[in-house]
């Protein structure tokens, strides 16, 4: 009876193992992936916590890919500045759409290729545009600004905040789109550098007429998913798969998504 009692506690220990082993194989990993609360047409839409639906190209192709690769997502929304401080934290498995700054290395994990950032596997580029009043002799040449006087409004946090302050450019600060072109139509500033694609869907829902783009961008940049550097050592197969899978399939997929949003772009608020 002993022996008979033995085996059969062996039995019972070894399928609850087989099925805890299973469980955990048939358990997809879940990757805590931060964006900006904030709308960025068409990357992301919508504001608050939660993503939006739809809820923007760049969600769509992760999405995909989290599928293809047989992983889960769980959507975070903060401020941008906390994003990259929870990303640092560990807090965050990943976050998007971030260019590279060499002082974001100690945030996060970018793709590099010959120690420099690898755009092939970028998630999408973003260009910053020069926005003024009608009738200002304000200008971009593609080097500098013509005619400036005063001051350029930023969205706080974007990238392009400290290449124009190392321009030796005066900067001021804002927390959306919205901000920026209220200050610029009441005179309070000479111009506004924003992401083109985010300006011109807020200038056309608008109906401004009082607001000339100038065609020039002042820089064109890649903006990137990048990865925890505790995720990076622990998962680097993953990471990689990832990133190649961006390179991969972006453009496609960026082609086959974008339809849907075409209607949407009248309707997108100030952002950031």
């Amino acid at each position: 009876m002993t022996i008979v009692r033995f085996i059969l506690a062996l039995l019972v220990c070894l399928t609850v193992h087989g099925l805890y082993s299973f469980s955990s194989v048939a358990d997809p990993l879940r990757l805590r992936i931060g964006y900006n609360e904030n709308s960025s047409y068409p990357h992301f839409l919508g504001t608050g916590p939660k993503p939006a639906s739809p809820p923007g190209v760049s969600l769509d192709i992760l999405n995909k890919i989290a599928n293809d690769l047989d992983f889960e997502i769980e959507y975070i929304r903060r401020p941008g500045r906390r994003i990259l401080h929870e990303l640092k934290e560990n807090q965050l498995d990943a976050a998007f759409i971030f260019s590279y700054k060499p002082e974001r290395e100690e945030f996060g994990v970018f793709p590099m290729k010959d120690g420099k950032p690898d755009g092939d596997k970028r998630l999408t580029v973003l260009s910053y545009v020069l926005y003024k009043r009608a009738g200002s002799e304000l200008d971009w040449d593609g080097e500098k600004f013509v005619n400036l006087r005063g001051v350029i409004g930023a969205n706080s946090g974007y990238s392009i905040v400290k290449d124009l302050k190392r321009k030796g450019v005066m900067v001021e600060e804002a927390r959306s789109t919205k901000n920026n072109f209220t200050k610029l139509r009441s005179g309070r500033i000479d111009g506004v550098a924003d992401q083109g694609i985010v300006a011109d869907a807020y200038i056309h829902k608008n109906s401004f007429s009082d607001v000339v783009k100038i065609s020039q961008p002042i820089a064109t940049k890649d903006y990137f998913l990048i990865f925890s550097h505790e995720f990076s050592q622990k998962e680097p197969d993953l990471r990689n798969e990832i990133w190649d899978e961006i390179s991969e399939h972006r453009d496609e997929l960026s082609d086959q998504f974008m339809p849907r949003y075409l209607e949407e772009y009248q309707f997108q608020p100030g952002t950031n």
